[in-house]
C-alpha cells in the first residue's frame, strides 16, 4: 500500500552528521542493488542472490568499521560496491560488465549441469584452450584460458572495467583540485571573474549592436549586404561549419605554439575593493529584488497572454488572432530561407537612417497596445493543510 506522504527519517546528532551519513549510505546501497537487479533484468535466483550478497558483505564491512569507533571520518560509499559504482565515472560500465559475467556464469553452469559436469571444466576444453595459448592450433588467435571466473593469460573483463574507471576517477580528482583552487569568495569577486571570462563575448555583442544601430553606416551596409547574400544563397550551414573549423584550428595552433612548460594560462583579474558583511548583505538583497522583479515581469507577460487567449480584451484578442493567422499562412506558403532573410532585414535595418523614424513610431504603438491589455486575474488560495496548522 503506497503512502500519500513520504517517510522522513531524522538522525539528530549534536556532534556532527556521521550517524546520518552512515545510515544513508546503507539505505542507498540497498536501493542501488535493487535498481541494479531491475535495470539488468536479473531474474535468475543465483545471480540475484550473488548481487544481494555483495551488497550485504559491503554493509557488514561498514558496520564492522563503525564498531571500531575510528576518530578520522570514513567515506562509507567507498566500502559499498553499488554506492561506489554510482559515484565513479564509468561505474555504469562496471555494473554492466558484472551483470554480463553473472549471466554468463549462470548460463555456463546450466549448460554444464545438463552435460553432467557441473562446476568443472572438461579436459577437452582445457586442452583445446592450452593449444590455442601455445600456438599448436591454427584455428584461432586467442591467448587466454578461462577457468571459472579467472582468465589465464588475459585480464578479467570486470578487472579491466574497474581499472578504466579508476583511471577516469584519477582524472576527475585532478580536475576537481583545479576547480577547488580557482574558487573565490565574495559576490563582487565572482562577478569580476565572470566579466573577465565573458569579455570576448561582450566585445562581439557590442560590435554586433553597433552594426545593428548603424553607428558606422559603411560597416553596417557591408555587413547587411554580405549577410543578405549568404542567407539568400542558403550558405548559413557553411558559415557555421567554417566557424567551427576556425575554432578547431585556433585550438590546434594554440596547442602547437603555446609554451608547453606552462600547463595552464592564468587569467588575470583586477580584484574589486573589499566589501564588509553589511555591503555583501545589501548586494545579495539587491540581487534578490532584481530577480523578484524579473519573475513578476515574466508572470505579467504570461497573464497578458492568457488574457489574449481567453478574449478578456476582445479588440486586442482579435488583432492577435489575425496576426497569428497571417504568421501561419506565411510559414505555409513562403520558403524558409525567404522568411529568414525577411526577418533578418527587418531586425537589422530597423535602425538604419531611412527607417529609424518609422521604427520608433511602430515600437511606440506596439508598447501602447501591449500596455492596454489587462492581465488575467489571479486568486491565491491556501492549502487545507496550512489552514489546519494555523488553527
Amino acid at each position: 500500500m503506497a503512502r500519500p506522504e513520504p517517510v522522513v527519517m531524522e538522525f539528530p546528532e549534536l556532534k556532527g552528521h556521521t550517524r546520518r551519513d552512515y545510515w544513508l549510505a546503507i539505505i542507498r546501497e540497498v536501493l542501488y542493488v535493487h535498481r541494479y537487479i531491475n535495470k539488468f533484468k536479473i531474474i535468475s535466483g543465483v545471480a540475484k542472490d550473488e548481487a544481494i550478497s555483495k551488497a550485504v558483505l559491503g554493509i557488514l564491512r561498514v558496520q564492522a568499521i563503525q564498531e571500531l569507533g575510528l576518530a578520522n571520518p570514513v567515506r562509507y560509499e567507498s566500502l559499498l560496491p553499488f554506492n561506489l559504482c554510482d559515484e565513479l565515472p564509468g561505474g555504469d560500465h562496471v555494473l554492466e560488465t558484472l551483470a554480463e559475467m553473472s549471466s554468463s556464469r549462470v548460463l555456463d553452469r546450466t549448460n554444464k549441469a545438463k552435460e553432467g559436469t557441473l562446476y568443472s571444466i572438461s579436459a577437452s576444453d582445457m586442452v583445446s584452450q592450452l593449444g590455442l595459448m601455445f600456438g599448436s592450433s591454427p584455428r584461432g588467435n586467442s591467448s587466454s584460458l578461462v577457468v571459472g571466473e579467472v582468465v589465464v593469460g588475459d585480464v578479467n573483463p570486470l578487472e579491466r572495467a574497474v581499472k578504466q574507471s579508476r583511471k577516469n576517477y584519477e582524472k576527475v580528482v585532478l580536475a576537481q583540485e583545479t576547480v577547488n583552487g580557482v574558487k573565490v569568495d565574495g559576490i563582487d569577486t565572482n562577478l569580476a571573474v565572470m566579466k573577465e571570462l565573458l569579455l570576448p563575448v561582450i566585445e562581439i555583442g557590442n560590435w554586433l549592436l553597433s552594426l545593428a544601430y548603424w553607428d558606422d553606416t559603411l560597416k553596417s551596409s557591408v555587413f547587411c549586404l554580405l549577410s543578405t547574400f549568404i542567407i539568400y544563397r542558403g550558405w548559413i550551414g557553411y558559415v557555421l561549419a567554417a566557424a567551427f573549423i576556425f575554432v578547431s584550428g585556433f585550438i590546434v595552433l594554440t596547442r602547437c605554439f603555446s609554451n608547453r612548460e606552462k600547463a595552464m594560462i592564468e587569467l588575470k583579474v583586477i580584484a574589486p575593493p573589499p566589501m564588509n558583511t553589511m555591503e555583501q548583505l545589501l548586494a545579495v538583497q539587491n540581487a534578490i529584488s532584481q530577480l523578484e522583479q524579473l519573475v513578476q515581469d515574466a508572470n505579467i507577460v504570461l497573464l497578458k497572454l492568457r488574457a489574449l487567449l481567453l478574449s478578456l480584451f476582445p479588440q486586442a484578442s482579435e488583432k492577435f488572432a489575425v496576426a497569428v493567422v497571417i504568421a501561419a499562412l506565411i510559414l505555409i506558403l513562403v520558403a524558409w530561407n525567404i522568411i529568414i532573410l525577411v526577418v533578418f532585414l527587418e531586425l537589422f535595418t530597423r535602425y538604419s537612417p531611412p527607417r529609424r523614424p518609422s521604427t520608433e513610431r511602430l515600437i511606440r504603438r506596439l508598447k501602447e497596445w501591449w500596455f492596454s491589455i489587462p492581465a488575467a486575474p489571479v486568486v491565491l488560495e491556501q492549502r487545507k493543510d496550512d489552514s489546519k496548522k494555523t488553527k
